[in-house]
């Protein structure tokens, strides 16, 4: 077995610097110039989200922000509500009543705060 292995990273030691090489001859073209966009940022497409789906992934998946992933969040805000679980439930049952309560949940989509009421500025 060692001696295989030591076959391998031998083969691999010295065929490295050849194909390193080689893909030095392929010619870059570029079609068109790319926009880019910070990390952070993300393209937001403008999508109606269904309540009732929001509200079923929020009862179920809560403890993780799938709901907030659906409504188009930051990646930071579904990582806090796993580490927190949810903000003790309270999250949860916050994001249930304002989702189930309100008439357009849009105005709570595409939020980067933890708290989905938060006016964003």
């Amino acid at each position: 077995m060692r001696t295989k292995l030591s076959i391998l990273l031998l083969i691999g030691f010295f065929l490295s610097p050849t194909i390193t090489k080689a893909g030095l001859d392929i010619p870059k073209v570029k079609s068109h110039k790319q926009r880019r966009l910070p990390f952070f940022k993300k393209r937001r497409l403008e999508v109606k989200h269904n309540k009732w789906i929001a509200a079923s992934l929020d009862l179920s998946l809560g403890i993780f922000g799938v709901h907030r992933l659906y409504l188009g969040t930051e990646a930071h805000v579904p990582v806090m509500y796993t580490l927190t679980l949810g903000g003790g439930g309270i999250l949860i049952l916050a994001d249930l009543g304002l989702i189930l309560l309100s008439k357009d949940i849009e105005t709570y989509s595409n939020s980067s705060h933890i708290f989905m009421w938060r006016k964003e500025g």
